[in-house]
């Protein structure tokens, strides 16, 4: 069945069998060149290159638009998945359209709200039009997007009309498989940009760099590249040896692993399951009774089985903490987009907006910024509504339902539509489809079997010279078409370059330039007003205004704060910067309030929280008010426990340690923060708590006890930690034990978390022992330790050398001082040099210390140059003693 079809592709592709034209004959490989340069250009998601694909897949599909009405054959415009598709980008196009404010209330009330208060920081009126979309820059991208996967499914299509599905098929497979080899390239050299031109904006592990920096994205692609390759390896008449699709096979499982999705491991060996349930079934409809080769079916085993090898030899321990990770969050970031749902589920946010106001809906703690909702029907329900997004996936799975494709063509035909279900099932918890490259794939893949499955021969042959009525002329529509896809095109780079991710670098490095103040205030505030424009519902341009009014004093910070918190309910860094607001107006308790708030939004701001709490009061039971509840309390109580050095606040800073304990009994580092101002009484003679001036015995060993017992209890919690062996050997220390601690340390260092913080309390209590028998040896274990780098290495051995420069060492603080003056080189350093020198002896080493010091100033410092003089003279007065 498959030879006929090809037979009957080929006799209506051109009729008398004449050589297709020029313009024909390169679609193929403008679809190639589309494929493969979509995902190898970083997935295609930066606007220039978007737009360089799209001009060229409009191009295609304009040529085969009209290579398809010359030969007379099926029209792939007048499709289903093609009009579902042109539909979409027309309602995204549409979303982005300027209406009056006043028709917009009554479409969709929610945005307009957002509209109406978009400009409310500036005292500025609401402005009078509006789009649907609140984010019509980015909506426009969307809409090119579309307008590109519609281009590709029609070109794909023809090109499966034409020359069958395995073309396409191929195509998509051979881009995996760049894919997966750019990756491992990367890997090997040890890669930090992508093709040494691209550098990523945010951290990404090693073997994870390449085209598709995502691992869920990069997994995703591969998974529909492995499934095709399966296919074209167990069908008849492959485009491909079987040995070249193999290796292939083999690359692409391999790197699949290494990507450590968790989505991707799991749809894959599901969509390999469903491959050979349908092969069964198309096998018994066909009722052939044939079976696959067994030749293919071993090089299939081999192909997975080296894949797994190869991805075995490259993983690291953090790509098998990356498989195992069983972190669910994203199922209560699903609940979190109910209510926006709710409250745009006619006409959607606009295609692309979901960045800017999904912040709004957060449930989650955290400084996070989400792009997408993690699953692609979400994503469009919520940015092009409920009925719009049920209205398509009617359509698209009606259109490519298997029964319909995919069991009617080729084995190669069945690999690859199951390589889509697997896609679209990964992105049900693993968005990827938003990146361009990704969907392209998918796009060329269906509109193969599209292509294929519904082709036909000519309806007509039309006589020499015939008019084509009732229809334009073929080349007519082509232009048509192009030109409207390309000022499409034009439209996104005139209005839809400027994302709001640009838009925050490029207004934070005018800020952080100072472009923000004084005269440049006017300046800023416009570029802010177009970018809040641009982006109404973002919360970061109000808290950047906030942030520029409260430094320049120009006008209150208030109402500002009060557009980001609308905007984003759950941001700890607003609520930090009200507090601090609120302090300066002497609202304390509203102040702390704000506080509290800060740290529940976002627990890293805990540290400075608790440094602020501290700083307006030292009431405990206000302080109390600033704390939360949870995790974030118990780690802001930790930061102020350890905040301040004043004696007067030790009672404080112990009362916070312990109630950290009492609320997680197991925080190893309020244990220590406990014994540290336990510690810290002990010296204190003031303190009442632990002796004080009186020295009550019994009130010190109580407090000695307590100590013993933090450090066993973080012992129990944390074997190595090296919390326990500091406690204990600063007590022995305290009790003017210093042999007992150096012997405690130089046994434990070895195995602790912290051997270089180990190794240096060693040699404070070695140098706490009157000989320096113990000391040499401490100080050799931590100088090696402690050199990874030549500035780590200066530093150690400026503090080594001020500790025997206080034990008035002066011959070993110069090798040390030495050392620190060679490795990085300072005035300090070379002035400590040279004072541990003189005072050694050693006058001709502390004037060659004196002379590099002068020079370092050009040579102009009078008084430098008679010390120099004066460390000459004392170096030449033993020569001159009879």
């Amino acid at each position: 069945m498959e030879r006929r079809r090809s037979m009957g592709s080929a006799a209506w592709s051109r009729p008398g069998g004449a050589a297709p034209p020029l313009a024909e004959r390169v679609i193929p490989w403008l679809l190639a060149l589309v494929i493969a340069g979509s995902v190898l250009a970083i997935g295609a998601v930066h606007t220039p290159t978007l737009a360089l694909v799209s001009s060229v897949t409009t191009i295609a599909a304009a040529l085969s638009l009209r290579a398809s009405a010359l030969a007379d054959g099926p029209s792939h415009l007048r499709t289903l998945p093609a009009l579902t598709l042109l539909g979409l980008t027309a309602y995204t196009l549409l979303q982005a359209a300027p209406l009056p404010l006043a028709w917009l209330e009554r479409l969709s009330p929610a945005s307009a709200d957002i509209w109406s208060r978009a400009l409310m920081p500036l005292g500025d009126a609401a402005p009078r039009y509006a789009t649907l979309s609140l984010d019509p820059g980015a909506t426009l991208v969307e809409a090119v997007k579309w307008l590109t996967y519609a281009g590709i499914f029609i070109t794909a299509a023809f090109v499966g009309a034409r020359h069958g599905a395995k073309l396409g098929i191929t195509l998509v497979f051979g881009s995996a498989f760049l894919a997966a080899l750019t990756t491992i390239a990367h890997g090997l050299f040890g890669a930090t940009e992508v093709f040494g031109l691209y550098q990523p904006r945010f951290s990404v592990a090693s073997w994870h760099i390449g085209p598709l920096l995502n691992p869920n994205n990069l997994a995703g692609y591969l998974n529909l590249g492995i499934l095709s390759g399966v296919g074209l390896l167990l069908t008849s008449r492959p485009l491909l040896p079987a040995w070249v699709v193999g290796v292939g096979l083999t690359t692409i499982v391999g790197v699949g692993i290494i990507a450590s999705s968790r989505g991707g491991l799991l749809v894959l060996p599901l969509g390999l399951a469903l491959f050979a349930l349908l092969s069964r079934q198309r096998r018994g409809r066909r009722r052939s009774g044939g079976r696959v080769e067994r030749p293919a079916a071993w090089l299939l085993s081999v192909a997975i089985a080296g894949g797994a090898v190869l991805a075995a030899l490259a993983a690291t321990n953090r790509t098998l903490a990356e498989i195992a990770d069983d972190n669910l969050d994203k199922l209560s970031f699903f609940y979190s987009t109910l209510p926006l749902l709710a409250d745009h589920w006619l006409l959607g946010i606009g295609r692309g907006a979901f960045e800017t106001v999904f912040p709004a809906y957060r449930q989650s703690p955290g400084n996070i910024v989400f792009t997408h909702a993690e699953n692609f029907v979400i994503q469009w329900a919520a940015e092009w509504g409920i009925p719009a997004a049920t209205a398509a996936l009617i359509a698209l799975g009606v259109a490519f339902r298997p029964g319909k494709i995919a069991l009617r063509g080729s084995t190669a035909a069945l690999g690859a539509w199951v390589g889509c279900v697997v896609l679209l099932l990964q992105n049900l918890f693993d968005l990827g489809l938003e990146v361009p490259g990704v969907t392209i794939a998918l796009a060329a893949t269906v509109g193969s079997l599209w292509g294929e499955a519904h082709r036909e021969r000519p309806r007509r042959d039309a006589p020499a010279g015939e008019p084509l009525s009732g229809r334009w002329r073929p080349w007519q529509a082509a232009a048509c078409a192009a030109a409207a896809g390309l000022a499409l095109i034009a439209l996104m780079v005139r209005f839809g370059w400027r994302d709001v991710d640009h838009d925050r670098r490029a207004l934070r490095a005018l800020s952080d330039a100072g472009a923000a103040s004084g005269a440049g205030w006017p300046r800023f505030r416009e570029e802010l007003r177009a970018a809040m424009l641009r982006h109404p519902a973002e919360p970061y341009f109000p808290l950047l205004g906030a942030v520029t009014v409260l430094q320049g004093r120009s006008e209150s910070p208030i109402p500002w704060l009060q557009r980001t918190l609308e905007r984003s309910r759950r941001h700890g860094r607003a609520h930090l910067l009200l507090a601090e607001v609120l302090a300066s107006r002497g609202a304390r308790e509203q102040a702390l309030l704000s506080l509290r708030l800060a740290v529940e939004d976002d627990p890293d701001v805990a540290g400075t929280a608790a440094g602020l709490a501290r700083q307006w009061t030292q009431r405990w039971d206000e302080l109390l008010r600033a704390v939360p509840e949870g995790e974030a309390g118990v780690e802001m109580l930790e930061r102020m426990a350890v905040a301040g050095d004043r004696r007067e606040e030790l009672d404080l800073r112990l009362r916070c340690a312990e109630e950290a304990i009492a609320r997680s009994p197991t925080r190893v580092g309020a244990r220590w923060a406990a014994g540290n101002a336990l510690l810290a009484m002990l010296e204190d003679p003031s303190s009442a708590r632990c002796g004080g001036a009186a020295g009550d015995e019994a009130q010190r060993g109580a407090c000695e006890r307590q100590i013993e017992e933090h450090a066993a209890a973080i012992q129990g919690i944390k074997g190595d930690s090296f919390f326990a062996a500091q406690l204990r050997a600063r007590l022995l220390l305290l009790r003017k034990k210093g042999a007992e601690a150096e012997q405690l340390l130089a046994g434990s260092c070895e195995r602790l978390d912290n051997r270089l913080g180990c190794l240096r309390l060693r040699v404070v209590a070695a140098a706490q022992q009157g000989a320096s028998g113990r000391l040499l040896p401490a100080i050799r274990d931590l100088m090696p330790a402690s050199c990874s780098s030549h500035a780590e290495c200066a530093s150690t051995a400026t503090w080594v050398g001020d500790l025997l420069a206080a034990r008035k060492d002066y011959s070993s603080a110069v090798t040390y001082y030495a050392r620190a003056a060679q490795d990085e080189p300072t005035e300090e350093r070379l002035l400590k040099l040279a004072g541990a020198a003189s005072e050694a002896g050693a006058h001709v080493e502390a004037a060659g210390a004196l002379e590099r010091l002068l020079q370092r100033r050009g040579g102009n410092d009078a008084e430098l140059r008679k010390r120099i003089l004066d460390e000459r003279a004392k170096a030449l007065a033993p020569s001159l003693v009879p």
